[in-house]
């Protein structure tokens, strides 16, 4: 079952959903989703040009996931 980590980020008034990993590449199942995802995105977030944005929510889908335009 693929598992995607989604997390909600906003700088000032804008906001995006950013997929941060997903099964497939990590081997993250729902119930490691759901309990260490924030680790994950924290550690993600370092490495990414979205450092200096703040996490609004994260969410754990059940299979592929398209990113929305603005959140």
């Amino acid at each position: 079952m693929l598992v995607t980590l989604v997390a909600v980020l906003c700088n000032a008034q804008l906001c995006l959903e950013k997929v941060v990993t997903n099964s497939e590449q990590s081997g993250i199942t729902m119930s490691a989703c759901a309990s260490t995802a924030q680790i994950g995105i924290a550690d993600w977030l370092s490495k990414s040009p979205y450092h200096e944005w703040h996490l609004e929510s994260y969410k754990c889908v059940l299979g592929k996931y398209t990113p929305k335009r603005d959140a």
